[in-house]
């Protein structure tokens, strides 16, 4: 299936906020790894797909205004937006830092990284109870990993786009 990309129009059935020649472009300029480089060009779509799937998924609901209209397939394009300084996005303007972030995530995802992984360690055991008759298991972790993978880049990339000063970690 071809890869369709928002062009800011509100395309009802776009799944990409970039092509897969500006991530190669953007990729090439910043970062790109051999995994990118050599990678199939299908390998490559499907990357840019979970991208923008991550960035719908992590971020939505916090991006700032409201979408264009209410058939398109994406969070973006918004309506009314207004950036860190001030100015006011067109509607039909798709904002380079979403693509960037896009392409950074598709990148980790072409080299092996599932942006959407189960969480397998819950954290370190402070104490743990096991009661035979009738059944009983009480863990308590202390400390513990953060349920939701970390990308401080893409964080900084999208923060001018989602409302709230401070991101969540889950």
């Amino acid at each position: 299936m071809a890869l369709v990309v928002e062009t800011g129009t509100g395309i009802a059935n776009a799944d990409s906020y970039l092509s897969v020649t500006d991530a190669d472009t953007y990729n090439t300029n910043h970062s790109a790894s051999a995994a990118w480089i050599s990678a199939a060009e299908a390998v490559k779509e499907k990357a840019l797909r979970l991208a923008t799937q991550y960035l719908d998924v992590r971020y939505g609901g916090r991006w700032k205004s409201f979408r264009t209209n209410e058939t398109q397939a994406l969070a973006w394009p918004r309506a009314d937006a207004i950036d860190a300084d001030g100015y006011q996005w067109k509607s039909n303007q798709m904002p380079q830092r979403l693509k960037d972030a896009a392409a950074e995530l598709a990148l980790r995802v072409v080299g092996g990284d599932t942006l959407f992984a189960d969480i397998t360690k819950p954290g370190t055991i402070k104490s743990q109870s096991v009661t035979v008759g009738p059944i009983q298991k009480s863990i308590e972790y202390m400390g513990g990993y953060t349920q939701v993978k970390g990308y401080p880049l893409i964080d900084g990339l999208v923060k001018s786009l989602i409302n709230s000063g401070t991101l969540e970690r889950g």
